[in-house]
């Protein structure tokens, strides 16, 4: 190599290794970056959604799949608001009966578990324990990565519905209400 052409060796091997440089540290953060995505996943959904009893507030409204409005708790499931799309209730029986149809029985999984208004940070409107009865009417996906079930939960004061995220509840009976038997097969709710 004579002296002349070594400043165009030296800007040759500056260049490659300023290309390397940078895309390593595009590479670098890229993977710092689908770190942090992770780690914020991770961190989210190893947290439950459980509280105590003083942060529900019973007088707000939960907001239905339809966008029905149920305020408090109610006398039958679901406020006798259809849990999806169905037929119109035509009295109080049929009203008791349509809030629950397409509904099934379900396991509330953990001791305070949050019913919100709205997925996924609503306010909270109760808490529900192991050995409460519960039915799911159905379920969505959720901005933050959970499944949300629309869930009525029998408490003392009534039936209160709201959201509650998947892992805090599972389907327990493959059976409706009304003691028919749900489609082999069947181990979760609809989407709504």
């Amino acid at each position: 190599m004579t002296t002349t052409s070594r400043p165009r060796y030296i800007r040759h091997v500056a260049a490659a290794l300023t290309l390397g440089a940078l895309v390593a540290g595009i590479g670098a953060t890229t993977a710092t970056s689908a770190a942090a995505n992770t780690m914020n996943v991770t961190s989210t959904h190893s947290t439950p959604d459980v509280g105590t009893p003083g942060e529900v507030n019973g007088s707000a409204a939960a907001i239905a799949p339809d966008g029905t409005r149920i305020n408090g708790t109610t006398a039958v499931p679901f406020g006798g608001h259809r849990t999806r799309e169905g037929a119109t209730p035509n009295g109080p029986r049929a009203l008791s009966a349509l809030s629950t149809q397409g509904a099934l029985q379900v396991d509330i999984l953990a001791s305070g578990a949050r019913l919100r208004a709205w997925v996924p940070n609503g306010t909270v409107l109760g808490l529900a324990y192991p050995h409460q009865t519960a039915w799911g009417g159905c379920q969505i996906p959720g901005s933050d990565g959970w499944v949300w079930g629309w869930l009525s939960v029998k408490t003392a004061a009534g039936w209160r519905s709201g959201w509650m995220r998947h892992d805090l509840w599972s389907v327990s009976e493959l059976t409706h209400p009304a003691g028919t038997a749900v489609a082999q097969g069947v181990n979760d709710l609809p989407w709504c």
